[in-house]
C-alpha cells in the first residue's frame, strides 16, 4: 500500500490514483464524510478536479461503463465519446435524453422487456438493447462479457453498487471521501436490501488531494 501526500503533475497523479492495469470490474464512488452519496440530490457538489480526472481515466480504462438509468437522469449524463456506456433500465423511459440514446449506449433490460414498444423505440433511436435474462446484474455482466468486455467499470448509483456487491462482482473499489458533512445521510452509497455475504477488500492506496481523500481497494485473494 502507498500513501501519497504530495501532488505532482496531472498525469502522475492520475496514474497513482488509477493504479496497475488489470482486467476486471471496478466500482467508482464518492461519499461525504458521513457516508452520503449525494448533496441536494446529486453528487455535483462533491469531489474535486482530481476526482474528475480519476473518473475520466476509469472511463477510458473500461471497455464498458455501467450505470443505472436513475443516475443518468439525476446527473444529466452526456454521451460518451471514448467508452461505450451500458445503462440498466426496466421502464425504458429516456424522455428528454434523446441525444444520449442517439449515441448508441447498451440498454440493459430483462428479457420480458425486449419485445416491448419502448424497446423498439429505443432501438430505432440508436440504442442497442441487451437482455439481462431474469434481470440480475450477474446476467448483465455475462451479456457484456459475451460482447468482449473484459474491463468493466460501475459508475453507480447506490442501488447498482449494492447489486454488484451482493453478487460478488467487485475486483476493485475506488472511493473518494469528500470533506462535506451534514446532520443526516441523504442517500447512502449502498442502499440495497442485501446484507451478506460481505466482500472483504484490501487497501491498495491512499492519496489525499486538497482536503479530499482517494482510497483504492482490491478484492482480497482467496487463501
Amino acid at each position: 500500500m502507498t500513501d501519497s501526500r504530495n501532488t505532482h503533475d496531472t498525469a502522475s497523479l492520475t496514474s497513482t490514483l488509477l493504479g496497475p492495469d488489470r482486467e476486471g470490474i471496478r466500482l467508482i464512488a464518492v461519499s461525504t464524510l458521513h457516508g452520503s452519496a449525494t448533496i441536494d440530490g446529486t453528487s455535483d457538489a462533491m469531489g474535486n478536479e482530481a476526482d474528475g480526472q480519476l473518473f475520466a481515466a476509469l472511463r477510458e480504462w473500461a471497455d464498458v461503463a455501467v450505470v443505472g438509468s436513475g443516475t443518468v437522469k439525476a446527473e444529466d449524463y452526456q454521451a460518451s465519446t471514448s467508452t461505450r456506456l451500458a445503462v440498466f433500465s426496466h421502464s425504458l423511459d429516456f424522455a428528454g435524453f434523446e441525444d444520449f440514446i442517439a449515441a448508441g449506449p447498451f440498454v440493459l433490460t430483462p428479457a420480458d422487456r425486449m419485445d416491448s414498444p419502448e424497446a423498439a423505440r429505443l432501438a430505432a433511436a440508436g440504442a442497442e438493447l441487451v437482455s439481462t435474462g431474469t434481470g440480475t446484474v450477474t446476467e448483465a455482466i455475462e451479456a457484456l462479457r459475451a460482447r468482449g468486455a473484459t474491463r468493466i467499470s460501475c459508475e453507480g448509483g447506490p442501488s447498482v453498487y449494492s447489486a454488484f456487491i451482493a453478487a460478488g462482482l467487485v475486483d476493485q473499489l475506488y472511493l473518494t471521501i469528500d470533506p462535506h458533512i451534514s446532520p443526516s445521510v441523504e442517500r447512502p452509497i449502498v442502499d440495497g436490501d442485501a446484507t451478506s455475504p460481505a466482500v472483504r477488500l484490501e487497501l491498495e492506496n491512499v492519496t489525499p488531494v486538497d482536503n479530499t481523500v482517494f482510497l483504492r481497494y482490491r478484492r482480497m485473494s482467496t487463501p
